[in-house]
């Protein structure tokens, strides 16, 4: 790959995170519209989430895989084109997962699943576990 061309992905990465943290500093709750995801399917993405083991590596609900398996990617997601551009051209281990076998809608529908859910509380909110 030439210098330019990763010039230019390293542009493309800094620009997104960039709008992705201005988005979070916002005081507008955060929703999938809001981050950028065009209308999707919660119960679908859950499904086809299931279905590509996407639980397997970042967990049932996106809080992340034990053991470093996957990063946590919600709750504080990504914004959507970020998440687009993970998923089809992945930094590190995980597999790219093309428009060929996941559409674009696809990823829509898993993106609204995860804003679907609820996050867990924290252990100090849970009565049992207060003096852990």
């Amino acid at each position: 790959m030439s210098n330019e061309k990763q010039g230019g992905d390293m542009l493309k990465w800094l620009l997104i995170a960039a709008g992705g943290l201005a988005v979070a500093g916002s005081a507008v709750a955060q929703t999938a519209q809001s981050l950028g995801a065009p209308p999707g399917n919660a119960e679908r993405g859950k499904k086809l989430y299931m279905e590509q083991m996407c639980h397997n590596c970042h967990g049932t609900l996106g809080q992340g895989g034990e053991r470093g398996a996957g990063p946590k990617i919600y709750p504080n997601p990504f914004p959507f084109a970020a998440f687009v551009m993970q998923v089809r051209k992945p930094r590190q281990s995980m597999p790219p997962y093309v428009e060929k076998h996941v559409s674009d809608q696809d990823l829509a529908d898993m993106y609204h699943y995860l804003f679907s859910t609820k996050p867990s509380p924290a252990a100090k909110d849970i009565p049992l576990l207060k003096n852990f």
